[in-house]
């Protein structure tokens, strides 16, 4: 079984805007989409740290593209 590659919101935002300059995603919506349920994560202190595979499968993007 892999590690799930688990990232705060601005390194996932960080390296979403690595593969796709002009995104629209925002620090806000990836925040909301964690605490809507729809992404799995955990707190440390005030940080959100997020699992980023769920993330990239929520928006669809190819394994190889972030």
């Amino acid at each position: 079984m892999a590690l799930a590659r688990m990232r705060s919101i601005y390194e996932a935002l960080d390296l979403i805007k690595e593969s796709d300059p002009n995104t629209a995603l925002t620090y806000n919506s990836i925040r909301k989409l964690c605490l809507d349920g729809q992404i799995r994560y955990f707190r440390s202190g005030k940080k959100i740290i997020l699992n980023y595979d769920d993330l990239t499968k929520l928006l669809g993007m190819e394994e190889g593209e972030a």
